[in-house]
């Protein structure tokens, strides 16, 4: 397996919006003879050239039969950028990524945020310490009343301090507050439902709707939302080792590994449904994503093909 090099997007966005001018059918011999002068002033400008062609010729030779929605999304939305070359070579690339994956006002405004693949430790003014996950949003909102914590996006780590003025802990998500009860636990915000894991004593769950308030117990988890809270769920693992960069599973299905990882990595990947739930064991980095791939696909007899540095697919050797 070769991992094409990864080049500065400035390079990608440039060589987007030069194939997007020669796509467009109504290339000028001046403009093709600019063109030419741009790719052949350095190397990287070449590389870039061949890898955004790669993508359009591997994503035409993919399956017909793989499903995974982002990379549907990501076929359908690269094939109107080349039907729509005449204002995308106007506004480029990055104009396009950002109308179509623009951060919602709440994230722009957060108090803390990691980028994909960062996980950032955050010292709390009450000597509470708080890990951030990659791509996660927080509030940290302190009164004289009480203490909180806005998950917005993300999942993060919490261990409480004693707070000498007695204040409550408080995790506020889309879905409800968690209340610590002097505790080390995470908490983790999906689209439809939020999960918790507890390592130690309790956190008591208080969902937005009618579901019932419940506590959930050191070394058990839970996932609620506004309508229902689940029974608690013993926890395999007896500490979040993602906050040491470490992804740990026993048994998993290949498609739940995957997804796991790519949360600390740009780009996207589909996989063939016939190897989706092969089982996986295994402790791998969350920072050095391509050497966890290698593993996974050298122990389970898979092959990587990766059409650019961005966009990988798993198959059967």
């Amino acid at each position: 397996m070769t991992t094409p090099e990864k080049l500065s997007k400035h390079v990608l966005d440039e060589a987007t919006d030069w194939l997007v001018i020669l796509h467009s059918g109504e290339v000028s011999d001046e403009q093709y003879q600019q063109f030419e002068q741009w790719k052949n002033q350095k190397s990287e400008n070449t590389l870039a050239i061949e890898q955004v062609q790669k993508i359009i010729s591997g994503l035409n030779e993919l399956p017909a039969n793989l499903s995974h929605q982002s990379f549907a999304r990501s076929k359908n939305e690269f094939h109107q950028t080349l039907k729509n070359n005449t204002l995308l070579s106007l506004i480029g690339l990055f104009t396009l990524t950002f109308f179509l994956y623009q951060l919602p006002w709440s994230k722009w405004q957060a108090d803390y945020h990691t980028d994909i693949g960062e996980i950032r430790n955050i010292p709390l003014e009450d000597g509470s310490q708080l890990v951030l996950a990659s791509n996660s949003y927080i509030n940290v909102e302190y009164t004289k009343q009480s203490r909180k914590i806005k998950l917005i996006a993300g999942e993060i780590y919490i261990k409480t301090a004693k707070d000498p003025y007695k204040r409550p802990f408080f995790v506020s998500t889309s879905n409800g507050d968690l209340e610590a009860l002097g505790t080390q636990f995470t908490v983790r915000q999906e689209k439809k439902k939020t999960k918790l894991n507890v390592y130690e004593h309790a956190v008591a769950i208080h969902s937005a709707g009618p579901a019932k308030e419940k506590i959930i117990k050191q070394g058990f988890r839970a996932v609620f939302n506004a309508q229902q809270i689940s029974n608690a769920i013993p926890l395999k693992n007896d500490q979040p080792y993602w906050t040491q960069h470490l992804l740990v599973v026993e048994n998993w299905p290949l498609k739940k590994v995957l997804h796991e990882l790519y949360r600390y990595q740009q780009g996207t990947y589909f996989i063939d449904p016939s190897i989706e739930n092969i089982q996986i064991s295994g402790v791998f980095s969350l920072v050095h994503i391509d050497q966890s791939l290698e593993a996974i696909a050298h122990a389970n007899s898979l092959n990587l093909e990766f059409y650019s540095p961005y966009i990988l697919h798993i198959k059967k050797s």
